[in-house]
């Protein structure tokens, strides 16, 4: 349990000294407390310290998410294993610096940002708010972000990825997981779901984890000019293809 400081320990937690007899629990426990600003993940990391269950705190910060198909996938939650704001943040951020370094163009031609209707109320977590983070991490590095303004199907995504020349896109989706579970699903830019550059792209991940000025700054997506909206082009461009296939098929 962590050593209480004076007065409320609600109002103390950010400044005390974690003593749980395990120093990489209580590093990843200040990491988590400090980096974390969606209130209620926070409340349950901090509500696992105040009662002492050391087990659980061990299981959501010890450990991250790795990569596997094509992305990462997990229940919604607090903790540094599960899908949440800030786990996105930092996924985005080693997104950024892996592109960056495959593309000396990344930041004319962008990126593709979609996402379903998951969400889980007790995170205040749902695939729009990590989509919006998501553009907003880029944003904040100048890079255009074509963030659909409303939920799609999973296809846009590296539809949209290819017809608009970006060097790769995200869809935030657990496709046919259960309702708890969120993901966040890459796609390279041929469209192709990404196969060999998932453990460099961790390894990138896990050198920016320490979210960036700006990484929370989700009003980007309302404000920046580098923000655009890709769904009538994309919708209007995948009906046309769809009615020239259906009118090309011999009866």
């Amino acid at each position: 349990m962590a050593e209480n400081a004076e007065g409320d320990l609600n109002s103390n937690l950010l400044h005390t000294a974690y003593h749980t007899g395990d120093p990489q629990l209580d590093s990843a426990i200040g990491q988590w407390l400090r980096w974390d600003k969606n209130p209620k993940t926070k409340e349950q990391i901090e509500n696992l310290l105040r009662n002492g269950m050391n087990k659980e705190l061990r299981d959501r910060l010890c450990c991250r998410m790795t990569f596997g198909t094509a992305g990462l996938r997990y229940t919604m939650g607090a903790g540094f294993c599960y899908i949440n704001d800030l786990t996105v943040i930092q996924s985005t951020q080693g997104m950024y610096k892996y592109l960056e370094r495959c593309f000396s163009d990344f930041k004319q031609r962008g990126f593709v940002v979609g996402y379903d209707t998951r969400g889980q109320v007790t995170s205040s977590c749902s695939s729009q708010r990590l989509a919006k983070l998501t553009a907003a991490v880029l944003l904040a590095k100048d890079v255009p972000v074509y963030l659909f303004s409303r939920y799609v199907p999973t296809p846009f995504v590296p539809y949209a990825v290819q017809e608009l020349h970006a060097v790769a896109g995200v869809m935030i989706t657990a496709s046919h997981n259960h309702k708890e579970d969120n993901g966040y699903k890459v796609y390279w830019e041929n469209g192709a779901q990404i196969t060999s550059h998932d453990k460099e792209i961790l390894k990138c991940i896990e050198e920016c984890v320490e979210p960036w000025n700006g990484s929370w700054n989700d009003n980007l997506v309302d404000t920046s000019p580098l923000k655009r909206d890709p769904l009538q082009d994309i919708y209007l461009t995948e009906k046309c293809c769809l009615m020239f296939l259906k009118c090309s098929c011999p009866i």
